[in-house]
């Protein structure tokens, strides 16, 4: 989510205030480090920061009328220099975090939030008048004291309130060009959209192509505002929704790769286990009957999970499934370490000889197969069956044991 963001946001800066605003910032937790390709005042806006946990920086979740909400107010305030101010601060805040080869001063830390959620009230507030100037004024003076007592920030200070009284100058430039509207809640958007060209001009396109004849669209009794704000959540779940499909890709090849060490570590090769089952009809039958009993007691796992493992061990117990290694020494003394081969020849043995002990890993009798191409096909199947999830298996199960029993239990056709 954090990257899907950074690239709807396209500006580092313009991310960090983002995750700063108040709505933002409550669903963050404290311990975790915000990437420096994001920039932290978005995501600290208050709207989106009661949705972070406790121990989070970021939040995990962010619902879409809250990132619209978010972005619209930091739209409105984006022409102010206070804004430009506080993407400052918070820039110098993320910077320190991430190049800190020690652990920084706490005191600094806070001074530096303080700063910058004064920058943002000032932002909310700043319009022109007397008393929204000089909350501009308090903050630049309480900036200047900041640098003042910390010298090793005087020149990140400076710099910081020259670039924004720089981009307030090509703001105001660009404001300039636009028409005059009415004095509205979206047109005071529009403008705020219009001073984001200077700042992130990919977001400005993204948002004139959204807002692009708003007023047209709306329907009896929906303000345009509203319907504005419809066409960023589409937006922006339109975006989740794709982060959501490269989220499941990667969740699967993980299971993936995960499953088939696990099958490997288990040597449990599907191709074998069907030939055994094939050939072995009353342990079919028997497996077939059981099924439905294959379970691990949630209960009894939560009081004593190792007499829950052992519990469930003993449902298998009976049924020799081709299933695990085994060591084979059988041979004894005569028996070496060349006698055991993945690739085996006339009278060696297959499997994984045990270093200089006479002793090799090998699979059980019903499961020496001894093509150790065959075999990783039968573990790659494996794999794949584990890809799948438990819940597609359950269904698979549960749906074998209805037609083994020639239909569904009453109790779920009283339910359907």
């Amino acid at each position: 989510m954090e990257d899907a963001i950074h690239e709807m946001l396209a500006n580092p800066n313009l991310k960090a205030q983002f995750y700063d605003h108040p709505v933002i910032r409550g669903l963050t937790s404290k311990k975790r480090k915000e990437p420096s390709r994001i920039p932290a005042w978005f995501y600290r806006y208050p709207i989106l920061r009661g949705f972070t946990k406790e121990k989070r920086e970021l939040p995990s979740y962010i619902p879409s009328q809250q990132f619209s909400l978010a972005l619209f107010d930091l739209a409105m305030t984006a022409g102010t220099e206070s804004s430009l101010i506080q993407q400052g601060i918070l820039k110098i805040r993320d910077d320190l975090k991430r190049d800190a080869k020690q652990p920084i001063e706490q005191a600094i830390m806070v001074e530096l939030n303080l700063l910058a959620e004064l920058a943002r009230s000032a932002a909310a507030t700043e319009a022109g008048t007397a008393i929204t100037n000089k909350g501009l004024a308090l903050l630049k003076t309480e900036l200047k004291k900041f640098a003042k007592q910390r010298p090793e920030f005087e020149e990140l200070v400076d710099s910081t309130l020259k670039e924004a009284a720089h981009l307030k100058d090509e703001i105001d430039e660009v404001l300039k060009k636009q028409p005059k509207t009415a004095d509205s809640a979206l047109s005071q958007v529009r403008r705020g959209i219009a001073a984001l060209s200077v700042i992130s001009p990919e977001v400005n396109q993204a948002l004139n192509a959204l807002l692009l004849n708003v007023e047209e669209y709306v329907t009896q009794g929906e303000t345009q505002l509203a319907k504005a704000r419809q066409n960023v959540e589409k937006w922006f779940d339109d975006s989740m929704d794709r982060v959501s499909g490269v989220f499941k890709r990667y969740a699967q090849m993980m299971a993936l790769i995960i499953g088939f060490f696990v099958a490997l570590l288990l040597n449990v090769d599907s191709v074998n286990l069907t030939i055994y089952l094939w050939r072995e009809p009353s342990v079919r039958q028997a497996l077939a009957e059981n099924a439905a009993n294959f379970e691990l007691p949630q209960e009894q796992l939560e009081s004593n999970p190792e007499q829950a493992l052992q519990d469930f061990r003993k449902q298998f117990v009976g049924l020799n499934l081709p299933i695990g290694w085994v060591i084979d020494e059988s041979k004894g003394i005569a028996f070496s370490d060349k006698d055991c081969q993945l690739f085996p020849g006339i009278g060696q043995t297959f499997g994984i000889p045990v270093f200089a002990s006479n002793k090799c890993l090998a699979p059980s009798q019903s499961n020496n197969q001894s093509n150790i191409a065959l075999k990783f096909i039968g573990i790659f199947l494996t794999a794949l069956a584990a890809r799948q999830g438990a819940p597609f298996w359950f269904d698979v199960l549960k749906r074998f044991v209805n037609l083994r029993s020639t239909g569904a239990n009453p109790d779920e056709k009283a339910e359907k």
